[in-house]
């Protein structure tokens, strides 16, 4: 029985691991961006370019975020949003690992303040709905 469980575990890190190089593959990723305030769904799903510059990004009329996706060096699975809220809260910048090992595909992951960031892995048949950063301002974390 418990090499069952050891077989178990170990299949749904690669899992995962394969799940965060999907994501991935082609250098953007989708983020799904909550400032967790209201019961609300995610304020803004934003197509972002892992490793790019950071980018500034206004979700609704009140939130404002300097945000950049990075993917780890020691891990090239593992991918990590830096963020920093700007309105209507200043805040200080963070590092949230949202891919790779020991994190469940499309789990909400926290910031120190309680903005919340997940990656996911489609559209949900609702492409309109997200935003491209490319052409964002740039912004310093």
């Amino acid at each position: 029985m418990r090499n069952v469980i050891v077989i178990g575990a170990a299949s749904m890190a690669v899992m995962g691991a394969a799940l965060a190089q999907m994501q991935v593959g082609g250098g953007v990723v989708l983020l799904d961006v909550n400032s967790a305030r209201y019961s609300d769904p995610a304020e803004g799903r934003l197509s972002l370019q892992v490793d790019d510059q950071p980018r500034l990004v206004a979700l609704g009329d009140k939130d404002e975020i300097c945000v950049q996706l990075r993917r780890e060096s020691s891990d090239s699975t593992a991918i990590s949003v830096h963020v920093r809220a700007l309105r209507p809260e200043p805040q200080a910048a963070a590092v949230v690992q949202v891919a790779g090992p020991m994190v469940s595909p499309g789990t909400y992951r926290s910031t120190p303040w309680g903005m919340l960031l997940r990656v996911v892995s489609d559209v949900d048949g609702k492409p309109e709905k997200i935003r491209a950063t490319a052409n964002a301002p740039t912004c310093v974390l």
